[in-house]
């Protein structure tokens, strides 16, 4: 985005609305829906050595439960505020090249740390039979559930009782 204009007059200050397509804006387990545009309604302003853009950020992210695997969508609204300049300081401010700055990488640095790492459709959820892969949200299977995993029998057997009873 060109803001020469803003950087001849520090102190002037332009409105921007965008909708921006995004991709790779992701973790291990969620992603930015890619079918849904970013909103950024923001305002950059001037300064003598630079550009500060501040604003919302708005999108939908897209996941599975962690639990029951069900697909999840859910809208997210952030707050952007950030610091183009010439001489960018590494990880406070980003840099300003020809008169233009790329929205790109503070964008991805404000959504992807947002994105939840293990998405949950109900913080209740009971997740997946572990014997036949039913999902007990939707209804009980009836299967046993109490099988012990054998990895933990020797602690099972330790005693840690130190005498004094």
């Amino acid at each position: 985005m060109n803001v020469s204009d803003l950087l001849r007059h520090p102190g002037s200050v332009r409105a921007v609305y965008l909708e921006v397509p995004v991709a790779g804006f992701e973790n291990r387990s969620s992603r930015v829906d890619e079918r849904v545009p970013l909103a950024l309604d923001l305002r950059l302003e001037g300064l003598s050595q630079g550009i500060v853009a501040s604003g919302r950020v708005r999108g939908r992210w897209a996941a599975d439960c962690s639990r029951c695997l069900t697909p999840l969508e859910r809208d997210f609204d952030l707050r952007l505020r950030e610091v183009f300049e010439d001489d960018p300081i590494e990880e406070e401010t980003y840099p300003l090249v020809d008169d233009q700055i790329d929205l790109e990488q503070p964008l991805r640095d404000l959504v992807v740390p947002d994105l939840p790492i293990v998405p949950l459709c109900d913080p209740d959820c009971l997740g997946l039979c572990p014997s036949c892969g039913a999902n007990r949200n939707e209804d009980l299977c009836g299967c046993e559930v109490t099988v012990p995993d054998p990895r933990w029998d020797a602690l099972r057997n330790l005693d840690l009782s130190d005498g004094t009873n």
